[in-house]
């Protein structure tokens, strides 16, 4: 777990508020060369994605929430009226899926190790290979 400053937090969030480097050097009175140095850093960086993918309807959940409402509203507003365009509705649902299946591709690992183990020598047998290796 690495430490983070409370004065870099302070930068971090005084550039959430504003949206703006300059912005943010001029309220702390620094440099903006501070702020950009600051911001570059991995946990600050962290920081600012996990708050600005919370916040409002970039939050996965709000989004997913107001998605579904939307398809709901679909539904009922077909079946009241039985007039409606197929392509409306498969829209919302095809915007869904992808949405979903971006989520979990941003969930699985990027980097995977794989490990082979090669039994040529004796099922394995580890003085045997050494032997045959040295002799």
């Amino acid at each position: 777990m690495l430490t983070v400053l409370p004065e870099n937090l302070e930068v971090a969030k005084t550039y959430l508020e504003t949206g703006s480097m300059e912005e943010t050097a001029a309220q702390l009175r620094i440099s903006t060369e501070k702020v950009s140095s600051i911001l570059a850093t991995k946990p600050i960086r962290d920081y600012l994605t996990a708050a600005y993918l919370d916040a409002g309807y970039r939050n996965r959940f709000k989004l997913a929430g107001l998605l579904d409402r939307m398809i709901d509203t679909k539904v009922e507003e077909a079946m009241e009226t039985q007039f409606y365009t197929k392509e409306d509705l498969l829209e919302l649902m095809k915007f869904a899926h992808k949405l979903r299946m971006d989520e979990i591709k941003a969930g699985t690992p990027t980097n995977q190790t794989n490990i082979q183990v090669n039994q040529e020598f004796g099922q394995g047998n580890y003085g045997e290979l050494m032997k045959k290796l040295m002799g």
